[in-house]
């Protein structure tokens, strides 16, 4: 099947009907487009044509925006907020934190304590713990650790993977096989120490190490694979690459800011059996309150320092940051982490995942629809079931926009990403059946 095209007229009447539907939220944005970058959103993923709504307010699985419309929330925050809109604990914990140090605090206290032994718990190759500030800044200081470890420049990703918007990891992501930057404004000799690989060869890997000998410091990767899964590692691939890694000096890491919490409470490295030297954390592991982190084995992350010659440890690597460990996002973190240790909330994620999966693809199926869905753990994918080529990316990046479009025309509507949602704690069968509905509504424009 090919991609469809959506004729003019169809096209406008979909946008015309969003603006109906949206008033408000069209004077708001008009008003933001004059003061925020990109096109008024603070985020490119939070914009979609033609303009994105502006919430009124959030509740569990469902936001409603300033025209008084209702939408389930598939984005979730990109699954940050793991444990729904407006958790009661976590505000709970927020409140009291406040009371006690005010809205910041850059002094030691113990919640950074508590919450990093919680880390440790759950991620036992996380025996020391640098926490920052998101996960883009923490796998830019997860190379540069490994770098001053390992006395060596060069590091290996894959083809796609996603590590952050950073000048260090973001060549050839997004876009697998590209070979192009994610971002630019940065000089092309940058990359002179990274080398990128196509997933799922260990041959590749292995070669790449040899040619390169004593020049690699670490091999990183989203180990379920890129956007947690949509082009997914083959089993084993990661076993292979630890043992790899481990017999020529290298170090391993696991970029776990999507994974880590979600897929299981040790995050992949637990459902995988595999343990790195090195782990990047973010996302939802501070409750909602911006975070990010980098643990590794205690001998590795004895490289971060302090600016004091009589020290313990005097450097070499000096990280600083006014607003890490913040009080808010720790005590955040510890009762997101508590949550998830009480509670069922990763379970039921994964199951209404399947559930939506399952009743998009029965809808496709009903529809004559070359469109399927499948999961990962409680990420959902979905697609048309064609063969992928950069010369088509254009085309289905156009027709994934307009599927997130056309499901937030629904009643309620439903909030996704391009090609993929994620799934929370709190999601119930209600919420599944709608969206099943929303996709249907949705599929039926499309093959008009």
């Amino acid at each position: 099947m090919e991609i469809p095209q959506f004729s003019d007229e169809k096209y406008d009447r979909i946008i015309s009907d969003y603006e109906k539907k949206t008033p408000k939220s069209k004077k708001f944005y008009e008003e933001a487009k004059q003061h925020i970058a990109p096109l008024g959103v603070p985020a490119y993923m939070i914009w979609h044509r033609p303009y994105p709504f502006f919430v009124e307010k959030a509740e569990g699985s469902r936001v409603f925006d300033v025209d008084g419309n209702e939408y389930i929330d598939l984005f979730i925050d990109q699954g940050i907020s793991f444990l729904g809109h407006q958790p009661p604990k976590l505000k709970g914990s927020i409140a009291r934190t406040m009371d006690k140090y005010g809205i910041h605090l850059e002094l030691c206290e113990e919640l950074a304590t508590k919450w990093s032994r919680k880390i440790n718990k759950h991620f036992p190759s996380c025996q020391k713990i640098k926490i920052v500030n998101s996960g883009n800044e923490a796998t830019e200081l997860a190379a540069q650790i490994a770098r001053t470890y390992t006395g060596k420049n060069k590091i290996i990703k894959f083809q796609g993977h996603h590590h952050g918007w950073n000048a260090v990891l973001s060549y050839d992501s997004l876009a697998p096989g590209s070979g192009t930057l994610f971002t630019e404004g940065i000089p092309e000799n940058h990359w002179e120490n990274l080398i990128t690989l196509p997933i799922n060869d260990i041959g590749e890997v292995e070669d790449a190490i040899k040619k390169n000998k004593n020049e690699i410091a670490a091999v990183i990767m989203e180990p379920l694979g890129v956007s947690t899964g949509a082009i997914p590692l083959r089993d084993g691939f990661q076993k292979e690459v630890r043992e790899l890694t481990e017999q020529n000096g290298v170090l391993l890491i696991f970029d776990e800011v999507a994974t880590g919490f979600r897929v299981a409470i040790g995050g992949a490295q637990e459902l995988l059996g595999v343990m790195p030297d090195i782990t990047v954390l973010g996302k939802s592991v501070g409750g909602g309150i911006p975070i990010g982190a980098v643990g590794g084995r205690d001998d590795v992350m004895a490289v971060v320092g302090v600016l004091d010659p009589r020290a313990e440890r005097f450097g070499p690597v000096f990280p600083m940051g006014s607003f890490c460990a913040h009080p808010l996002a720790m005590a955040a973190g510890i009762a997101f982490i508590e949550e998830l240790e009480d509670g069922d909330y990763i379970k039921n994620a994964t199951l209404r995942a399947k559930e939506l999966a399952k009743g998009i693809n029965e809808v496709a199926t009903r529809l004559k629809m070359s469109f399927s869905a499948y999961t990962t753990y409680a990420v959902v994918h979905f697609g048309l079931a064609v063969e992928q080529d950069m010369s088509n990316a254009p085309d289905m990046l156009e027709f994934n926009q307009m599927i997130r479009l056309g499901l937030l025309l629904s009643d309620p509507g439903v909030v996704a990403l391009p090609g993929h949602v994620y799934m929370s704690g709190v999601h119930t069968p209600e919420d599944i059946h709608k969206c099943i509905l929303a996709f249907e509504n949705c599929l039926g424009i499309c093959k008009e």
